[in-house]
């Protein structure tokens, strides 16, 4: 592995037998080259040229995004596109933290020496048990209006997606889905449901998203630049 340098931005190096074609990573805002291992360097920099923009793009939304969540005293968490202050009450007698969400707070009540660790893992339930109640029940509203009647609704956890719908006419969604804005969380339910007709993503299938959300370009830019805030 080697570093080059190519108008201040530094690239990591990276040759591999198996590789076939050169691809750029972007990973903890540091920049990957990935290239064949008989690929002449001068061929992969020109690559890296035409990629200038988009290097910079990427790095510029790396360095914007908020700080991870450390699950302390006074920290905003969202919750259905608001935010609440979490109001952490320490209990010498409390076995177990248990969360109400009350007077625009997010009441935390915990043994004494609670860690943010274990507040993480309280909010984390928390949040799954308010999806499998909202979101379930907006899917069924949703449906109803659209005329889009999934077979079952399921909350899940994913690492990189809001949504399936599977052919047999299933739908999953994202548990984290119910930090997002209500107009968020319809879009996503649309287009999953929008898949029980259209099991593409053709321009009939677009067509039909924008009938019940012809909004849906702006909310499917949103998930794309700040989705990354709603993931704990």
């Amino acid at each position: 592995m080697s570093i080059i340098q190519i108008n201040d931005i530094p690239l990591q190096v990276i040759r591999s037998a198996r590789r076939k074609s050169i691809a750029i990573k972007i990973q903890d805002g540091k920049v990957s080259l990935h290239l064949p291992k008989l690929m002449p360097l001068w061929l992969a920099k020109q690559f890296v040229m035409r990629k200038q923009q988009w290097i910079e793009d990427k790095l510029q939304h790396y360095q914007q995004r908020p700080p991870e969540r450390q699950f302390i005293q006074g920290e905003l968490q969202p919750f259905m596109g608001e935010y609440y202050p979490l109001e952490i009450v320490g209990e010498a007698l409390r076995q177990r933290v248990h969360i109400k969400l009350e007077q625009q707070k997010l009441i935390i009540r915990a043994p004494k020496h609670v860690s943010s660790t274990q507040i993480r893992q309280a909010l984390v339930r928390w949040y799954k048990r308010q999806a499998e109640t909202l979101l379930i029940a907006r899917t069924q509203q949703i449906a109803q209006q659209t005329e889009l009647f999934p077979k079952h609704v399921q909350i899940k956890s994913y690492k990189s997606r809001w949504g399936s719908c599977n052919i047999r006419g299933e739908i999953q969604l994202n548990w984290q889905l119910v930090q997002a804005s209500p107009i968020i969380v319809d879009y996503v339910i649309i287009h999953e449901l929008c898949h029980l007709q259209q099991h593409n993503h053709s321009k009939a299938f677009w067509s039909l998203v924008e009938q019940f959300d012809p909004d849906f370009k702006e909310h499917r830019r949103w998930l794309k630049h700040h989705g990354h805030q709603l993931v704990i």
